[in-house]
């Protein structure tokens, strides 16, 4: 662990606060840029980093090997201010990540991948099959949240007990760490939680035999630690980033003149899928990488121990690799955003989101082709407190349900 002081200090030129609970946060990103590919920032009024605002600083910044991101080189005044919820697959290096890594990607077979895309499909349109017509309903909890929960418990393998005790504490796993007291609190939860995991309150009961487990993982009758927390990473963090996407894309997409017609082309939601990570996803804050020795970023010296947040927002917007980068456009080709990272830690979680966003598509077109945004309160961004930044509502004028296909 490094225990020498801090590199040298550049004056603060920015204040970043809870980008997640911010109604716009765009322009105050990218005020930042303006001042520089890797600029000083002080986050939360309590500490310094290094924020990466360009596109290729972010690639350069993500694929740098005396980048960590293993918290155990930061330097300990930066340590405290980092969650204990940072214990997953993305926050581990070699060989530590690359074992694991594996582990996770054995679990991702084509059988269990067309199983889960099978059930998502089949929960999507039950779901919608119960939506009232001719009303104005909030589809994140009648059909965003449930199709998201019910689709990744079942493929953790999460029993029920194990998934209501995730479900009620999940928001607090993901607060930002911007007071002093939070970082014990996300511990002891985490500390419960685990335990949840491995043994759902009796021995072997914690993931269920055809769940996202494997013999690498499980140590007896029990997932090991490490496997423990890669499941509770996924459920926790990448449950409530897709539910933050989905809900997002919903709104913008129903805005969009002709959306059922498009949805049509399985082409089209692809890439209004990339569109809508690239311009407005659930990351908006960044990715957290420490500084294992002193390295050069885009010309900025960062030192030994240092914290650099490479905020995926503005990568995703940057005008020399995205044409009109604030214009959301929905055949946008090629889209090479970076909300699913990059290279070794690219987003494992990847194709449950794209199969439940199509899922989602595939059920709601056909059967409410005339669905628009509510004018009111609809988009109004969610101030729960979370690392992630979506709606608290999508508020929906359905219209008439057509029939299903013969």
């Amino acid at each position: 662990m490094n225990t020498s002081a801090p590199g040298p200090r550049c004056p603060r030129h920015h204040l970043i606060q809870d980008l997640g609970g911010m109604e716009d946060p765009y322009p105050l990103l990218e005020s930042v840029r303006s001042s520089g590919p890797v600029v000083r920032v002080r986050l939360y009024d309590r500490f310094d980093v290094w924020w990466v605002t360009g596109y290729a600083a972010a690639v350069s910044a993500l694929s740098a090997p005396e980048l960590s991101s293993d918290q155990r080189h930061a330097h300990p005044a930066l340590a405290r201010h980092v969650s204990p919820m940072r214990v997953g697959l993305i926050d581990k290096d070699p060989p530590e990540h690359t074992q694991l890594r594996g582990e996770t990607l054995r679990t991702f077979s084509g059988s269990r991948l067309a199983a889960f895309e099978q059930h998502a499909r089949a929960l999507g349109a039950d779901l919608v099959k119960e939506l009232p017509p001719e009303h104005t309903v909030d589809l994140l909890p009648m059909l965003v949240e449930p199709l998201v929960e019910r689709t990744v418990s079942k493929f953790l393998g999460l029993s029920p007990a194990v998934d209501n005790a995730l479900r009620t504490h999940a928001q607090q796993l993901t607060r930002p760490m911007n007071a002093g007291d939070v970082r014990a609190e996300i511990g002891r939860a985490r500390t419960v939680l685990r335990r949840h995991v491995q043994t759902g309150g009796k021995p072997g009961g914690g993931l269920s035999a055809d769940g996202l487990t494997s013999s690498a993982g499980v140590r007896g009758d029990r997932p090991s630690d490490e496997w423990a927390d890669v499941v509770l990473q996924m459920y926790v963090a990448g449950q409530q980033s897709t539910v933050d996407f989905l809900a997002t894309m919903l709104l913008g997409l129903l805005s969009v003149d002709g959306w059922a017609r498009l949805c049509q082309e399985t082409e089209v939601r692809r890439t209004a899928v990339d569109e809508f990570l690239r311009l407005d996803g659930p990351i908006v804050r960044g990715v957290w990488r420490f500084a294992r020795t002193d390295v050069d970023l885009a010309g900025t010296t960062v030192a030994r121990g240092d914290l650099v947040v490479i905020s995926l927002a503005l990568a995703d917007r940057d005008p020399h690799v995205f044409p009109d980068p604030t214009r959301f456009d929905i055949r946008r080709a090629p889209n090479r955003h970076l909300q699913f990272g990059l290279g070794a830690h690219r987003c494992v979680g990847a194709p449950l989101v794209r199969t439940l966003a199509d899922a989602l598509l595939l059920a709601l077109a056909p059967r409410f082709p005339d669905a628009r945004p509510a004018p009111a309160d609809s988009g109004r961004v969610a101030s729960r407190g979370s690392v992630f930044r979506g709606p608290a509502c999508v508020s929906v004028d359905l219209g008439p349900a057509h029939p299903p296909a013969p």
